[in-house]
């Protein structure tokens, strides 16, 4: 018997957030060990109680969840995705209110904590902003090397980054906290980066969502329900767009699967100072011999294998 892919997830539970828990949870090969939560899409109090909602809607309120950072290493927090995710974070959808209340642990000592235990046997895939994984890595620097992998949610390469922000080529994610994202390329963990240039082309369309509404149980349903906000956020940015992008959740799939992406080792840095360019994955392709890769970044994706499986494991999630 194969042994399970086992997963931390570190979110700031919006709707494909709230999609990637789904997707975990509903995977026979995935055992969703953990969830911590930050800031990013909306504060670390509303992500924290988004994720124990749907943990509680999963029937799954066993998996520990804890709190972590409130903002950026740098700045002050500003909530700025109300537009795309609505002001719960979930597209004005209600969750069940949890039995449980979240563990009395900080996120990161969380993280260092279940790293230490379980060496080289849990990925770590953090899907918002990369404060949390900076903030253990700088108590704890060791844990770099106990992770499995860190398949991290962020930056783009030839995509253009996210609307409405500054950086024209930055996703949120990085562009939240570029000094976190830094200290998580630079600290030898073995990293996939799964960034804008493969999510975006990895779209959840409303026809699906109507058959994840039919088929699926309670946590399938409302995470369907509210990716037709999510949609429309979509529509309005991007006019031709047929679908919302599943930039977490195809996370989740690659620390499972890594054969539906293919990758091209790089050497990644981040641009904090730059006027124009903060949160930019600066890519070192020259190949003169000098440089060392530090992330095997995802260039492709087979759309349609994951997609597919997406949806089919949504619906088929009726706990």
């Amino acid at each position: 018997m194969t042994k399970p892919c086992r997963i931390i997830l570190d979110v700031d539970t919006g709707i494909d957030d709230a999609l990637a828990i789904v997707y975990a949870l509903a995977h026979p090969d995935i055992a969703l060990e953990a969830v911590t939560t930050v800031y990013g899409n909306i504060n670390v109090d509303m992500a924290t109680a988004n994720t124990l909602g749907l943990l509680e809607a999963a029937g799954r309120s066993d998996i520990p969840v804890a709190a972590g950072a409130k903002r950026s290493l740098t700045r002050p927090y500003n909530k700025t995705a109300s537009r795309i995710h609505g002001q719960n974070g979930f597209g004005g959808i209600e969750l069940p209110k949890p039995r449980v209340a979240a563990r009395d642990i900080w996120g990161p000592d969380l993280l260092i904590e279940m790293a230490r235990a379980n060496p080289g046997e849990i990925t770590l895939v953090p899907v918002g902003p990369m404060t949390n994984v900076a903030q253990a890595l700088m108590k704890a620097p060791e844990i770099a090397t106990l992770f499995k992998r860190i398949v991290l949610m962020g930056g783009t390469i030839w995509h253009p980054g996210v609307p409405r922000i500054p950086s024209p080529v930055a996703d949120a994610n990085f562009f939240n906290d570029p000094e976190a994202a830094r200290i998580v390329l630079q600290s030898g963990a073995r990293i996939v980066m799964v960034g804008m240039d493969v999510t975006m082309k990895t779209l959840f369309t409303e026809p699906m969502m109507g058959r994840i509404e039919r088929e699926g149980g309670l946590a399938s349903r409302k995470c369907a329900e509210a990716s037709r906000f999510y949609l429309a956020a979509y529509r309005e940015q991007y006019p031709d767009i047929t679908g919302c992008a599943l930039h977490d959740p195809l996370a989740v799939a690659v620390a499972l699967d890594p054969s539906l992406v293919t990758v091209e080792p790089m050497q990644v840095d981040i641009e904090c100072a730059g006027e124009l360019c903060r949160g930019q994955v600066i890519p070192d392709r020259r190949r003169t011999g000098t440089t060392v890769p530090n992330a095997d970044v995802c260039i492709d994706v087979d759309v349609d294998r994951f997609v597919g499986g997406f949806v089919d494991t949504l619906c088929g999630f009726r706990p």
